[in-house]
């Protein structure tokens, strides 16, 4: 591999702190620089190094959550004052800043900046990522995901994705990338070999991406080569099988033996490296992921990961036997000490590339606490607020329901579904917000009790619940909870909720995360998709359900997913 070459750039200099790094470094060291560990949000930096220190593990970084500001960056710096190789900090920032850092900013969903058409929004959203991120300390984001969102029964693509048009995924994930890097911070690019074909989640599963060579070469592939063309410095590789081109390069291989992505050498060395030219760093996805051991044992897959092209092992199931794993895998001859003086050539490389090595000699690698006063300013607010201007969708409206007025359209009977917390928001209860700010524009809101035997919209006959309700509204909020196979309506009441008066009361449906509620309800006559479930796209909803602002958002999914019934 060459360090001066794309997507590195290093001086000589550089490569030589790297040379030099690597030839220091006892087994020990080697093997935990290989790990990138999830420091949990509860547990201080010197209680995590502790932990580490106790098995002998020097890891290459950490992947932080849910803490303000001020003690991310206290946490930050505990960990860079200690470890004498400067760590990644990284994050999984699909939405913004706010993931890692509660009081960061929250920019919305990928898929409500898609359905804004407007890329430049994508740049500002990777910039204010990256300046908000900088004044932490931290250094590394996982996304964009460039994943394509073809199966609208994906419940882990979904919002997540710029959308289901391989050119605009590309147009929007490039610009939200030069974002990144404009303010600091390295993006990578995911889930090789590319997710959202299968409607299955590789949190639980290995899935599959079924494209052809051809049909993946003309779309993922696309995308993928022009993030490569860039100059994409890291990307993540997951627990996705992509058979065609296993066989492509392994013409002889059995159905069984087809690796996920995470393991395939074919995938990583032969296309990913070899056809598509990609010289960068490879991290794998989470490998407590049950897709990383459903083909091959955890004790094997450890060792065979980097062993098979990637660069990084992600988080650990239990990091003491992760550890050990490694370590015989060297023995066993399943890796070897040249493969992963590969791997760590590509880690030091990118932390040479970030400078890393010069600001822990300065004493820069953690700005000052006035670094922190960004998150006073208003900067990312304001942002997410024309993320959700532009971006809210009226999908649909065959009954020219929309604007709402409270004149003629007063009391709204709402059906609450879902709201619960969920895998990429952990609060919920959007609905309180909803409530409130439709009664502050002079709706009244009545809102179905299940526990209420005598529940309006169940039990009331019909001529008597068109005299009392002006309007129907369901108002959704539905994403997957971590342990979900689907995203999928529940109607609550023992379909006791079930649309059934679309006829006899005006009915409207909005949904505030997944884009495919339709599948459920294809006759709502009314439709609308925000796409992020946060407090600025609810109060932006509502400023256009009550016709304060124009509904500009396209939707960047097939939001009728093909069905005739559902655009009537």
């Amino acid at each position: 591999m060459d360090l001066h070459a794309k997507p590195f750039y290093l001086n000589d200099e550089q490569i030589a702190w790297v040379e030099e790094t690597i030839k220091n470094m006892s087994l020990n060291d080697k093997i935990g620089q290989l790990f990138l560990f999830n420091s949990p949000a509860n547990e201080t930096a010197q209680e995590t190094i502790e932990r580490l220190d106790k098995i002998g593990m020097k890891p290459n970084g950490f992947l932080l959550r849910g803490a303000v500001s001020k003690e991310i960056r206290e946490k930050i710096k505990g960990f860079q004052d200690y470890y004498e190789i400067p760590v990644f900090i990284a994050g999984d920032l699909d939405r913004g800043a706010s993931n890692m850092i509660m009081d960061g900013t929250a920019c919305g969903h990928q898929m409500e900046i898609g359905a804004t058409g407007d890329p430049e929004l994508a740049y500002k959203t990777g910039l204010i990522c990256a300046k908000e991120c900088a004044a932490v300390g931290a250094n590394w984001n996982f996304g964009p995901v460039v994943d394509i969102d073809y199966n609208p029964l994906n419940p882990i693509t979904n919002v997540r994705s710029f959308g289901s048009n391989p050119d605009n995924v590309l147009k929007f994930a490039r610009q939200i990338a030069r974002g990144m890097r404009d303010g600091g911070l390295i993006p990578c690019v995911k889930h090789w070999p590319g997710d959202g074909v299968d409607g299955r989640d590789q949190h639980f599963l290995a899935s599959i991406n079924s494209l052809s060579v051809e049909e993946w070469d003309a779309s993922y592939g696309k995308v993928y080569q022009g993030m490569i063309d860039d100059g994409a410095e890291t990307l993540m590789s997951a627990h996705i099988l992509q058979p065609a081109y296993t066989r492509y390069f392994n013409p002889d291989i059995k159905d069984e033996d087809i690796l996920p992505g995470s393991l395939n050498a074919d995938l990583h060395n032969k296309l990913l490296r070899g056809k598509m030219g990609f010289n960068g760093l490879i991290v794998t996805d989470a490998t407590t992921m049950g897709g990383f051991t459903e083909i091959v044992p955890r004790s094997k897959a450890v060792p065979m990961s980097i062993a098979n092209g990637a660069d990084i092992f992600l988080f650990s199931r239990d990091i003491e036997e992760d550890f050990n794993y490694m370590k015989q895998g060297i023995e066993d001859g399943i890796l070897t000490i040249e493969r992963v003086d590969e791997a760590l050539e590509r880690i030091l490389g990118l932390k040479a590339k970030m400078h890393l090595p010069e600001k822990k000699a300065n004493g820069t690698l953690v700005p000052p606490p006035e670094a922190l006063e960004i998150f006073e300013k208003g900067e990312g607010r304001a942002l997410a607020k024309e993320i959700a201007d532009k971006g809210i969708t009226l999908v649909k409206d065959t009954q020219h329901l929309m604007p709402l007025d409270p004149k003629k359209q007063k009391n709204i009977y709402l059906v609450v579904i879902g709201d619960k917390p969920g895998y990429h928001n952990t609060r919920g209860d959007y609905a309180k917000l909803f409530i409130q700010k439709m009664e502050e524009k002079g709706f009244n809101v009545t809102v179905y009790d299940e526990e209420d035997k005598d529940a309006a919209i169940g039990k009331m006959k019909v001529e008597e619940f068109k005299k009392k309700y002006d309007v129907i509204l369901y108002f959704c909020n539905i994403e997957t909870n971590g342990s979900d196979s689907a995203a999928r309506i529940t109607w609550p009441g023992h379909r006791a909720t079930v649309p059934s008066m679309i006829h006899e009361v005006p009915t409207m449906m909005v949904s505030i995360d997944n884009p495919y509620h339709l599948i459920d309800a294809p006759r709502i006559p009314t439709y609308i998709n925000a796409y992020t479930s946060e407090d600025i796209v609810v109060e932006t909803l509502v400023e256009k359900i009550a016709g304060e602002s124009t509904f500009k958002g396209t939707s960047p999914v097939d939001a009728f997913v093909g069905l005739f019934n559902a655009n009537k």
